[in-house]
């Protein structure tokens, strides 16, 4: 089956930063999650964070928030400490909420725009602006 809706990474200083388009298929998801941990692998030798910007998301079947699951304690487990969420919908917020109950070494937090979620990471000392 075809990949549907789309993503795109990029690493700045020891933040992933990860921007989400349209609606995801379990296609999407497996191999956002492959490349999530192949970029991690660059900048996991000291704390990290991740970006999450789904300001131009538009959700995702059910079954991927098992992938999801696994991939943040693949995070809890190879040095994140951060994680900041741009969200355009309060139902985003409410599944990555429950999704992070895993993130128990990472400070995660909820930001309305990219410019908070960006000041908070350079803050943390883990983002270049």
């Amino acid at each position: 089956m075809l990949e549907h809706g789309s993503f795109s990474m990029e690493i700045n200083a020891q933040t992933l930063i990860i921007r989400c388009y349209g609606a995801w298929n379990i296609q999407t998801v497996i191999r956002m999650c492959q490349e999530y941990k192949e970029h991690v692998n660059s900048i996991s030798d000291s704390p990290w964070a991740c970006l999450v910007d789904f300001t131009q998301w538009e959700l995702s079947t059910p079954e991927m928030w098992e992938h999801i699951d696994e991939l943040n304690e693949w995070g809890n487990a190879n040095n994140q400490k951060f994680e900041a969420v741009v969200c355009s919908l309060s139902i985003q917020k409410h599944l990555m909420e429950i999704s992070h109950d895993v993130l128990t070494n990472v400070d995660a937090r909820f930001f309305d725009n990219l410019t908070q979620a960006y000041e908070w990471l350079d803050e943390v000392g883990v983002y270049q602006q």
